[in-house]
């Protein structure tokens, strides 16, 4: 390959991922060919690529996931924040296969923190659900949810089964409920939020903590979500 002079070569390289990704060659959602690949394509040595393909991540033109590689990066995501936010109604108005994963169930004492969110005792018996959102398999959000068990005791089976704690409150006589309190905030993630995010640990995240209540205002879930920042862009209405 013949290379222009007084341009970088990684910053050529990124021109002509670029190019390909304009033209069609790989489409949103396409994985990249590996760093060997393009070491081979181009003829220069790893580091190179990899100044390369990390500009385009930083420009949010690619993703890399960890274990999986680099993909061209999907449209990012409007995902309203409202009294009646429901994540699968929302996927399905944007044309994308919804679905919901329970990763982790657990019961816990309430700590006082918690315990106040949910108005009730500290020490309560609490269950603790920890999920990941997905549209058309691209990881968006890891849910840790909590609930009392007095109110929802068997719901990890039927929230298993439904992947949906809307469709799960139901089976409980909740047919409706809303939010009433929501904070959000940037950080780091977790190493085990990272990887179910498919992501480096060095990206933020978005950060929303949460109390739903029942139609009679009752607290029935607290949650704190980490969402993927680059892949969804929150919305407050």
């Amino acid at each position: 390959m013949e290379w222009e002079s007084g341009l970088s070569i990684w910053k050529q390289i990124e021109k002509n991922l670029l190019t390909d990704i304009a033209e069609g060659v790989f489409t949103a959602g396409d994985k990249m060919p590996t760093e060997m690949e393009l070491v081979r394509r181009f003829g220069v040595n790893r580091h190179t690529v990899r100044r390369a393909i990390s500009a385009l991540v930083d420009s949010n033109v690619v993703r890399v996931e960890q274990g999986r590689g680099a993909f061209v990066q999907e449209q990012i995501l409007d995902y309203p924040l409202g009294s009646k936010t429901r994540f699968s109604q929302i996927v399905s108005r944007r044309h994308r296969l919804p679905d919901k994963r329970l990763i982790s169930s657990e019961d816990l004492k309430a700590s006082a923190s918690i315990a106040e969110y949910l108005d009730v005792k500290p020490g309560t018996r609490l269950i603790k659900l920890l999920s990941v959102s997905e549209a058309d398999k691209i990881p968006l959000a890891v849910a840790t949810s909590y609930l009392p068990v007095a109110r929802f005791e068997g719901i990890v089976d039927i929230f298993t089964r439904t992947k949906s704690l809307t469709e799960a409150f139901k089976h409980f006589g909740i047919d409706d409920y809303s939010r009433k309190t929501t904070r959000i905030s940037a950080q780091l993630p977790t190493s085990q939020v990272a990887s179910l995010l498919r992501q480096a640990k060095n990206r933020p995240v978005i950060t929303t903590e949460s109390v739903d209540v029942d139609a009679a205002g009752v607290p029935i879930e607290y949650g704190i979500t980490a969402f993927s920042s680059d892949r969804v862009q929150l919305i407050v209405e």
